[in-house]
């Protein structure tokens, strides 16, 4: 299985969603908004966007875990706070 990630994401106000190309299908791969508050002091107030950048190899690391084990419904993989442990 081929897993390149594109360079291209978007910020929503519930998530970021990063992408995917896996043998020539793209995958969206969606941050929740939690996932990434679970990686900040509760005190600091970066954007989503910020703490995605951040830990941007971290989530492409789980993203890849998840596409190899076949957890991608639809298109999709979702990561939440609970893909951080």
């Amino acid at each position: 299985m081929d897993i390149d990630f594109t360079s291209d994401y978007v910020v929503n106000d519930n998530d970021v969603t990063f992408f995917a190309i896996v043998d020539n299908q793209t995958v969206a791969c969606i941050v929740s908004k939690a996932a990434l508050l679970e990686l900040t002091n509760p005190d600091d107030e970066d954007e989503a966007e910020t703490l995605f950048l951040d830990h941007q190899y971290k989530f492409e690391e789980i993203a890849e875990g998840m596409i190899r084990n076949h957890q991608a419904v639809d298109g999709e993989v979702h990561i939440t706070s609970t893909e951080l442990l």
